[in-house]
């Protein structure tokens, strides 16, 4: 039987959301101190703590059922127990076990304080965990024990760790598993019935979700006859419950910081003006533009005309035009006369851009360019006229964000490749501006799946770029493996003698790099192996980012002018290199590289009228997820397809990188199983400020108290931090 469940405490102190976990039964400073440092310091945070997963200990095994590497159940009794030493010079308990099937031994490090003496011959205990083979022997280290019913040391916890579906949590140092599901039993009991209801109830039953008590004690304690599959997928309705409040809790933040935005004052520009400067420099185009891109436009001028800032984010597949369109704006907003600034991530893509714009526009557009390679002459030329508020286009790289560098009438702040950026360098830069708050135009090459779009970057309008220019050929892609590679450099070898040329990838600069991973290439090394062995009959260059900036640009300029056939490089050329006679593009060591990555590194070839390849090279023995991964660009080159594949495959963290990975603080949703909630909560957040934008009607009320208490909250953490 489960511990009889306690009545329900209904004192003020048990219904509030800010009681110590250290007042829960079992728990004390010192255990509740352990908590606190892991981030749970009241009963809320210890029940919204969820498990993440769950293991069926409904059926023991037994022994000799046992599988190595299967973790398992099974109800044994002590033949002896000893401790002995260790090369460590540290001891290490041992207990040999039986349940008469075969013999099983339990090993402990790190053994439980007063763990030995309880270890009796002839005691029954349950045992869990991932047995191994050891000598002939089934072992298991580190086990997780019940004492079995019979035993005279029985306790009325030990229901909650056998026998039933139980909850596995991560684990937190010093506090046991067992330990840990006896505080929440003890914890859902007595303060369960008070965990407030956040969500509107209208909310609730919309989707017949059950209350946060029922939910949080299902969770934690399932019942017998729940369905141990929708626990493993998190698919119950107790699970949908805290997941679609997550949700609907950070959406309703994130249109509220949109909302917010949308009063600050901008500078408000004409529209007439603007048009006809942007619809003069198109028609001095050598090209037409797509669809796409005259409806992107259009969508930014009229966003630029209104009184408050644009915050609108342009994606669009790699060559798809992007870079076009920044120009045609910022040539809107200097006909206005206020001055626009383009940053990129590195020099290479910064000069690029200068370049092209000159190339296009020549005079028409006012252009100047500030990098770390620009001379202190220069800057002092320049810096004057920014804060004359002449209107210019300053392109720059992180340069832009030094403090001399200030703006009189700062009117669009556009960020190329913005996920290369930290959040505060993007704030930085819009702060440039005297007064007000700049338009912002945020540039991207690596699609976002729509539920990121939702999500962390759910405040900004999204206009979307699909259309290629015309004349581009789709790249043909191939994984390569072990020998075959000499077929692919024979391919290699015939493009280069067309008069084509190649980029080869390297996941490091040097050797001395790959310390412990001595089966990843590096730039340095190879590109004088490639140069001496496999085109000896061609030249071959070297780019990475550890060269000076003169260097970088002379190696880059001599490889688009022709007079390089192939150029090595680390992932330095992943944006914005423009070389329309590269055919061949080589990625070593291509299972290192997210999707996205490689869709970006691919994108270098493919943007002239030749047909061009990609070869991911790959080490002989990558393994079958890696495989399945790679095989997604070997069947398209939709860049939108490709990021959706690797948002599945990599999660949320790894596709916004480290700068964004802590942007969703998401505890039990999940943006790839749990979209359709995703969806659900966002459109029900529109529907609630389109009929309640104060939240102030009566069957809003517990939403209300909600966002009082979290402005509380965060007072109180701005106060102490």
């Amino acid at each position: 039987m489960l511990p009889r469940e306690k009545s329900t405490t209904k004192s003020s102190k048990s219904a509030t959301n800010d009681v110590a976990v250290q007042y829960v039964k079992g728990v004390g400073p010192r255990l509740g101190a352990i908590f606190e440092s892991r981030g749970i310091g009241t009963v809320r945070d210890l029940l919204t703590f969820f498990p993440r997963a769950y293991e069926d200990r409904t059926r023991l095994k037994s022994v000799a059922e046992l599988e190595a590497g299967v973790r398992a159940s099974t109800a044994v009794r002590v033949l002896s127990s000893r401790k002995i030493g260790t090369r460590m010079g540290r001891s290490m308990l041992e207990a040999r076990c039986t349940d008469d099937s075969g013999t099983l031994m339990l090993k402990w490090f790190h053994a439980p304080r007063g763990l030995e003496q309880r270890l009796i011959p002839g005691t029954p205990i349950v045992v869990t965990g991932s047995p191994k083979a050891y000598l002939g022997k089934m072992e298991i280290i580190h086990p997780e024990i019940s004492w079995n019913k019979t035993s005279d040391v029985v306790s009325k916890e030990e229901d909650l760790n056998v026998g039933r579906v139980v909850p596995i949590y991560t684990e937190l140092e010093g506090i046991p598993s067992r330990t840990f599901r006896k505080v929440l039993w003890e914890a859902i009991h007595k303060y369960g019935p008070t965990l407030p209801n956040d969500l509107p109830p209208q909310m609730l039953g919309k989707y017949d979700l059950p209350s946060a008590f029922e939910a949080a004690k299902e969770i934690h304690f399932p019942k017998p006859e729940t369905d141990i599959q929708s626990l493993v997928d998190f698919k119950t309705l107790s699970h949908a419950r805290f997941i679609y409040e997550e949700f609907f809790k950070f959406e309703y933040f994130v249109m509220q910081q949109k909302l917010g935005v949308e009063k600050q004052s901008a500078p408000a520009m004409g529209l007439e003006g603007g048009t006809k400067a942007s619809r003069d420099l198109t028609e001095m185009l050598p090209f037409k533009l797509t669809g796409d891109q005259a409806r992107s436009i259009a969508e930014i001028l009229e966003d630029i005309a209104k009184p408050h800032p644009m915050n609108r984010l342009v994606q669009g597949d790699v060559g798809s035009g992007k870079t076009v369109v920044a120009f045609l704006t910022a040539a809107a907003a200097l006909a206005e006369g206020f001055q626009a600034t383009l940053m990129a991530p590195t020099e290479i893509l910064a000069e690029q851009h200068y370049k092209n714009a000159i190339r296009l526009f020549g005079g028409k557009l006012r252009v100047e360019l500030l990098t770390g390679k620009t001379t202190e002459s220069e800057r002092n030329r320049l810096l004057p006229r920014l804060l004359a508020g002449e209107p210019l286009l300053l392109i720059g790289t992180h340069a832009l964000l030094e403090d001399p560098v200030q703006f009189a009438n700062l009117g669009i702040v556009m960020i190329d490749e913005q996920h290369r950026f930290g959040v505060e360098q993007r704030r930085t830069l819009r702060g440039k501006r005297k007064s007000g708050v700049p338009h912002s135009l945020l540039l991207t090459a690596t699609p976002i799946p729509r539920t990121l779009a939702l999500t962390a970057y759910g405040d900004l309008s999204t206009t979307t770029i699909r259309e290629l220019p015309p004349g581009r050929t789709p790249v043909r892609t191939e994984v390569v493996s072990g020998n075959q590679r000499g077929r692919a450099y024979e391919k290699i070898r015939s493009e280069l003698k067309e008069g084509h040329q190649a980029y080869f990838i390297y996941p490091l600069v040097q050797d001395s790099e790959a310390e412990g991973f001595t089966s990843l290439k590096s730039a340095i090394s190879e590109a004088e192996a490639l140069g001496r062995e496999v085109f000896p009959d061609y030249k071959v260059g070297l780019l990475h980012g550890q060269m000076r900036p003169d260097e970088k640009t002379d190696i880059m300029e001599r490889f688009k002018r022709g007079e390089l056939h192939v150029l090595v490089s680390t992932t330095v050329v992943e944006v914005g290199v423009d070389v329309p006679n590269a055919t061949i593009m080589v990625i070593e060591n291509a299972e290192r590289f997210g999707l996205s990555q490689l869709h970006q590194l691919r994108g270098r070839v493919g943007r002239g009228a030749a047909q061009s390849y990609c070869f991911l090279f790959t080490h002989p023995r990558v393994g079958e997820e890696t495989a399945h991964r790679l095989s997604v660009l070997e069947k398209t080159n939709d860049g939108f397809e490709i990021a959706e594949a690797d948002l599945e495959i990599r999660g949320p963290g790894e596709f916004l990188g480290t700068r964004q990975s802590g942007a969703l603080p998401f505890r039990i949703a999940d943006l790839v199983r749990d979209k359709q909630w995703l969806l659900r909560a966002r459109e029900d957040v529109l529907e609630l400020l389109k009929t309640d934008p104060q939240v102030a009607l009566p069957e809003n009320s517990a939403f209300r108290s909600f966002l009082q208490r979290e402005g509380r909250e965060q007072s109180e953490r701005l106060k102490t931090s």
